[in-house]
């Protein structure tokens, strides 16, 4: 009894004294990560090109309007296979332009996600490796110390926005609904473009979840999201309104379908998909008045107009008979929705499959106002205008990389063929093994269930080098800086 006293005594004093060094350790091991690494920031060079920007011809430049959709899957719209969510005013838009079957979001989850449509460039560039929490949260105390690297808080203060290129051009800009780059200045819209927002800094299931006008907290969490699709489709019409004097750039990013679903009175109950229908499908009527109301003030022949999703389906939602969903690297996790209409410009009932991505939007809503590009910085997106317009049918054989965490985990060739590294697998039964690398033929299997890197060896070595070629660059070169 005393040998076994002692022994439980001695193994006591060994679990302390190892709580005891972890609770040392655990701030030196925080301090180190949170400092490791310089974020190289060049603001200098960021101020350089916001100030080489010309104002546009107010008379001639075009209006923008970007809808991005949080969580909406790739088989969520009518027009993109769904049978069980009515999107009519989604689809008549992709009958008046151009839509784009073949179209991934840079990142499978939110905030990496946003990063790349506001600025062109892939999310390691940033060091948005992760989702950002709310500061002062303990969510966001973990979240936010060990998910980012260099002492990352938000979309770095040197990274163009399309916002602030359009701004410093005369644009009226305006932000409305969900931002999720950061909750404290240099980082909040305001700093970033934008002369006007109204929305939540987070994702609606993050608490506190408050609305913000500017850089003012306007509705108190916890905010009523019931009403929140009518609200921001609000904000966006009379943004519109106050914006007839001047071209306009309105980024509407609306906070669903993310979870937890909600649908206003007039729409709950109505789809045939659920809540989650619900909530689509009212998200669907809001395009339908943003549209409306730019034709009842003459103003489609002058406004672009883009639609897509930041990932793939979370819970529910279809990824559109492709294998993965949301924080998947395979296509379920990144494939989106994307529509772009131009009346005049893109011709009606275009159909497109060239592989393109969300990096592409910045070039090309650049390229549309006649704005330059920033050349000391790798802008990874190409100008789609061609494609849209029908001038061209390629991209000049680029490859498109997936993004996960800080590194690229999956290419796409400008054909049909995608290497996948190895990686845990998206199976929740065996979450622990891990599998790959595969190689899969996306033409003849888009479900990505057969690996072929065995039966076509020189394929799948030339894909896994690119990636490792593009590592390895993002190793010796994160942001992308380009010297004189």
């Amino acid at each position: 009894m005393k040998l076994s006293l002692k022994r439980w005594l001695a193994t006591a004093t060994k679990v302390v004294a190892a709580f005891a060094a972890c609770l040392v350790a655990f701030p030196v091991v925080w301090a180190f990560w949170i400092a490791r690494g310089d974020p190289d920031i060049r603001l200098d060079q960021h101020a350089d090109y916001i100030e080489s920007i010309r104002p546009v011809d107010s008379a001639a430049a075009p209006n923008i309007v970007v809808v991005f959709a949080d969580d909406l899957g790739s088989g969520d719209v009518g027009s993109f296979g769904s049978t069980a969510v009515r999107t009519p005013h989604i689809d008549a838009l992709a009958a008046d332009g151009a839509r784009l079957t073949t179209f991934y979001a840079a990142s499978p989850v939110c905030s990496p996600s946003r990063f790349s449509l506001l600025t062109g460039r892939y999310p390691p560039r940033g060091f948005i490796h992760s989702v950002f929490f709310p500061t002062g949260t303990f969510m966001g105390l973990l979240a936010n110390n060990f998910g980012f690297p260099r002492g990352i808080r938000g979309i770095p203060a040197d990274e163009v926005t399309v916002a602030e290129a359009l701004q410093a051009a005369g644009y009226r800009t305006g932000m409305f609904g969900k931002w999720h780059l950061g909750d404290r200045s240099p980082h909040l819209p305001t700093d970033k473009g934008f002369d006007h927002f109204f929305g939540s800094y987070y994702s609606n299931d993050m608490e506190p979840y408050a609305l913000y006008r500017n850089d003012e907290v306007e509705v108190a969490a916890p905010a009523d999201q019931s009403t929140l699709t009518i609200r921001l489709t609000q904000e966006v019409l009379s943004f519109i309104d106050q914006s007839e004097r001047s071209p306009f750039f309105a980024y509407y990013a609306t906070p669903f379908p993310h979870e937890p679903l909600h649908a206003s009175e007039r729409f709950a109950g109505t789809s045939q998909a659920g809540l989650y229908g619900d909530c689509v499908e009212e998200l669907d009527w809001s395009v339908g008045q943003i549209r409306a109301a730019l034709a009842e003030r003459g103003l489609l022949e002058r406004t672009l107009i883009l639609f897509t999703s930041d990932n793939g389906p979370w819970y529910q939602g279809s990824p559109g008979q492709r294998r993965g969903r949301k924080a998947n690297t395979f296509d379920g996790g990144h494939a989106v929705p994307m529509v772009a209409s131009w009346e005049g410009r893109i011709p009606a009932s275009t159909e497109i499959d060239v592989p393109a991505m969300t990096i592409d939007l910045f070039p090309t809503i650049l390229a549309a106002a006649g704005i330059p590009l920033p050349k000391d910085r790798r802008i990874d997106g190409r100008d789609l205008m061609p494609l849209l317009a029908g001038r061209s049918a390629t991209l000049d054989g680029r490859h498109l990389y997936f993004a996960r965490g800080g590194e690229f985990a999956a290419v796409r060739s400008a054909g049909s063929f995608k290497h996948v590294a190895r990686h845990r697998s998206e199976n929740s039964a065996y979450w622990m093994a891990r599998h790959g690398p595969f190689l899969f033929d996306l033409d003849l299997d888009p479900t990505e269930s057969y690996d072929l890197s065995q039966r076509l060896p020189d394929v799948s070595e030339d894909l896994a080098g690119a990636l490792q070629s593009m590592n390895d660059a993002l190793q010796t070169n994160p942001r992308g800086w380009l010297e004189p």
